[in-house]
């Protein structure tokens, strides 16, 4: 009877730290200051395109400048079926991770955030969002976005210029 109490306990105590390192979101290779990257759909700004744009928008907590790759494409997958991913690729001197790979290639400067316009390449109803992220000290991040009508960027980008004086 000590033993499967012993057990149960055990087994108990290895679910509550799983289920505590879900819900605190930690994945392996992630830190304080990584990119963030959120998206929204938009209609194209111009009259005769009838395709929509998406535009993502990288914060860059750290404090030295990241250079950002995105590109867009058409999916069928529905978004409540497989969320956003982050991956840190082991191999990063893959073709499909070259900057001339992306429609979209910019610059986010420290400690700062941009917005950028991706154009899609087919019309639908969802997309994907990949956005390769170079950072300081050779890290590569790869994030993955589904992205529909529902999709809202985090927050309007305030402008501080000046904010101290």
């Amino acid at each position: 009877m000590g033993i499967l109490l012993f057990a149960l306990r055990v087994l108990a105590m290895t679910l509550a730290g799983m289920i505590w390192l879900a819900l605190a979101g930690l994945r392996h290779g992630d830190r304080p200051l990584d990119a963030v990257v959120t998206a929204e759909l938009r209609q194209a700004a111009q009259a005769d395109e009838s395709r929509p744009v998406i535009i993502a928008e990288v914060r860059n907590p750290s404090e030295s400048a990241a250079l950002v790759g995105l590109a867009a494409r058409r999916t069928r997958i529905p978004g409540w079926l497989g969320g956003g991913t982050v991956g840190v690729p082991h191999r990063t001197a893959r073709r499909a991770l070259r900057a001339d790979r992306y429609p979209v290639v910019g610059i986010v400067p420290a400690s700062g955030s941009t917005r950028f316009a991706v154009p899609v390449t087919a019309m639908g109803e969802r997309y994907r969002l990949t956005a390769a992220i170079g950072q300081a000290g050779g890290r590569l991040r790869v994030h993955r976005l589904r992205v529909d009508n529902r999709a809202r960027l985090w927050l309007p980008v305030a402008d501080l210029t000046g904010w101290r004086s």
